[in-house]
């Protein structure tokens, strides 16, 4: 009855039952959909799915769903890496990449009005006949989607610059639970309350579907300078960039990581120091942009950085995106293939992406390669991504073939969660929680889930927009 209304509402085109078609609807990247939180309906293929083209076939569809009681799961481009657009049991998912439309790009405005299906780099490459670009720039840039961008806050390798994506946000339509739009005015400053808009930026469509979106656009930088350096070890290259935090020098770029080690070099409950590369960015008008380059380099100096030679800078820049396209053209080839790897791979590591102050950073690689050495798990590959307090890390199982490597592998990493959230941070600054992280949702909120609870109740009264992501 419900997939018949949906075929009146909407026509036959747009509405999927084939189990071949709805089979390459995973909603995560990697790996397969898991909830450590018990959840009425498990990650499923889902029962239908909806191609909406409008705001008003969202509408449609979110009355279908509350006359029949169905869960609904927004979709984007489907990836994300925990899960939050993952299918439930018998749900409908909504697949928003149908809705790719540039409304509009208004260059004086420095803003753009799109769906929430267009990609990020096609925005990126319309705008730039405007002579504006796009500040959110992950490595998914040619796969990634706008809504799904917003729906995770995500960070890209532009943050220092110009923010999250969150950040990059003006205003939003929204299709609530309740059937109703909610349209949010597109302007950067209002003291009319509390800013609505906010309620679904990294809300992972849990509030509502995001139908518009109204996104900041920057103007393309008169000049764009790259750099290099390899510092001795971790700690000299986070000594350089808390020092040009300090003065308030924001490269739009830094990107900041250990070698890799090589087999037999990391030990249980120990720091392993290794040289470690920075790759920095400075762009705007001419004169900022020298004085920040050469005020960086006397600082990456002081602190022991070696400088890289000015290729190797460019070949980091121009190559920043190769994985989403090799990702892309793997996921073109054979849809179903990546998911049929990520069930017979077996996981040796878990690469997370933490929010800590940075007097905190060192403590937590201390304790968490001592800590963590119980599961034999080590760290590796420690770095920074845009800004000092935004910190990412390895943890490698060192027995990865024991039969009990996946569950230390597990717990392990929850432990590691756990820490930064003692130290005062927060356990994802990038890809959202999803069903993956759910299960930590009321350490990391305390009271403030029960407030998430209360919100979702009134926007959305039935429970059925995307049950159980972010642990509601």
């Amino acid at each position: 009855m419900m997939i018949r209304s949906l075929v009146a509402a909407l026509g036959h085109d747009k509405v999927v039952v084939d189990p071949n078609r709805l089979g390459r609807y995973r909603g995560v990247a990697w790996g397969e959909a898991a909830a450590r939180l018990p959840l009425p309906r498990p990650p499923a293929p889902a029962q239908v799915a909806v191609l909406p083209t409008s705001r008003d076939d969202v509408v449609a569809v979110v009355g279908i769903a509350r006359e029949s009681g169905t869960p609904i799961v927004p979709h984007g481009a489907g990836t994300g890496v925990h899960a939050g657009a993952a299918p439930l049991e018998g749900c409908i998912l909504l697949d928003l990449g149908a809705m790719r439309h540039i409304i509009a790009i208004r260059p004086q405005d420095r803003a753009a009005t799109v769906e929430p299906g267009v990609l990020l780099g096609d925005l990126d490459g319309e705008a730039e006949r405007y002579g504006c670009m796009v500040g959110h720039d992950p490595w998914s840039q040619p796969i990634a989607s706008v809504g799904g961008a917003v729906s995770t806050n995500g960070v890209g390798y532009l943050a220092g610059k110009y923010g999250s994506m969150g950040d990059q946000v003006l205003g939003l339509e929204v299709v609530l639970g309740t059937g109703e739009v909610l349209r949010t005015r597109a302007v950067p400053k209002s003291s009319t309350g509390p800013s609505l808009r906010h309620l679904f930026i990294g809300a992972e469509g849990v509030l509502g579907i995001i139908t518009r979106a109204d996104i900041r656009l920057f103007p393309i930088p008169e000049l764009r300078a790259l750099a290099g350096y390899r510092f001795p070890r971790f700690e000299a290259g986070l000594e350089a960039v808390v020092e040009m935090n300090a003065i308030q020098l924001r490269p739009s770029m830094i990107d900041y990581e250990e070698n890799d080690p090589k087999l037999g070099e990391l030990h249980l409950g120990d720091l392993v120091d290794l040289p470690s590369l920075m790759y920095l960015a400075f762009e705007g008008f001419a004169e900022e942009v020298a004085a920040q380059v050469g005020r960086a380099r006397a600082i990456c100096l002081r602190c022991g950085g070696e400088p890289l030679a000015d290729a190797e800078a460019q070949q980091f820049w121009d190559t920043r995106h190769e994985s989403a396209e090799r990702y892309r053209r793997q996921r073109e080839v054979d849809p179903l293939g990546i998911g049929r790897q990520a069930r017979v791979r077996q996981w040796t590591s878990t690469y997370v992406n933490i929010g800590l102050p940075v007097s905190a950073i060192q403590l937590f690689r201390r304790r968490a390669a001592e800590e963590l050495a119980s599961y034999r798990l080590a760290l590796k590959d420690s770095g920074l991504w845009g800004m000092p307090e935004l910190f990412s890390v390895r943890f490698e199982h060192l027995s990865p073939r024991d039969r009990r490597a996946a569950e230390e592998l597990e717990l392990g990493t929850d432990l590691g969660l756990r820490i930064a959230l003692d130290l005062g941070g927060s356990m994802e600054y990038c890809h959202g929680v999803g069903l993956t992280l759910a299960h930590l949702m009321a350490t990391e909120l305390g009271v403030g889930l029960d407030v998430l609870r209360e919100i979702k109740r009134a926007l959305d009264p039935h429970g059925l927009l995307n049950p159980g992501k972010l642990g509601l």
